[in-house]
């Protein structure tokens, strides 16, 4: 067999990587992160638990990993959301797309709730969280400016208040028959129409 290139081994090392992380959230997601172990993710990953350790130093190192692994595709709907230029139609974009990995991956969301509210403020996990939630929010406030809202900040708040519920209900009701679809379309003829300018 002939010993892999240096950018065949990049390539296969990567999946690896992408494996453990994939995972991992699905097991931090159904037992929790506090209940899964290393050895939980090595032996669902199929792999050797020193293999895991060699892509990752500790536990905490790979719910960083998958935190930011699964937080990029927000932050890619953010970077498109501002090739948009008129703020109505920008909000509704990341209204309906952000809503669309909710029901992609309601796993994770649920995990990423959950640690929201239980990890170390102090952690590297935290201080991911507590960034991506400032992103969201100052994407928010630069919309309701743009829509020239005297209370921009405060329709921010209300805006981000009510996204967090209605994802929170979707996630952890967990019920088929949850009206999202409609739901969604009153929020944006709520928030993306020039008429209701609050």
């Amino acid at each position: 067999m002939t010993p892999l290139s240096k950018e065949q081994f990049e390539v296969r090392r990567e999946e690896s990587k992408t494996k453990i992380i994939s995972v991992a959230l699905k097991l931090f997601s159904k037992k929790g992160f506090e209940n899964t172990s290393i050895s939980d993710i090595a032996k669902a990953a199929k792999i050797s638990k020193g293999l895991t350790y060699n892509y990752f130093k500790s536990k905490d190192e790979l719910l960083e990993e998958t935190l930011l692994f699964i937080l990029s595709k927000v932050v890619e709907v953010l970077k498109e959301g501002k090739k948009v230029k008129n703020p109505y139609k920008r909000l509704e974009f990341m209204i309906r797309t952000n809503f669309e990995l909710v029901k992609k991956e309601p796993d994770f969301w649920k995990m990423f709730i959950v640690l929201s509210l239980q990890l170390d403020k102090k952690s590297k996990a935290a201080k991911i969280l507590k960034d991506y939630w400032s992103k969201l929010f100052e994407n928010a406030i630069e919309i309701f400016k743009e829509m020239g809202h005297k209370n921009y900040i405060e329709m921010a708040h209300q805006y981000g208040a009510m996204m967090d519920g209605l994802s929170l209900q979707f996630i952890l009701l967990n019920d088929p028959a949850f009206p999202l679809d409609e739901t969604l379309e009153k929020i944006i003829k709520q928030y993306c129409t020039k008429k209701n300018k609050l």
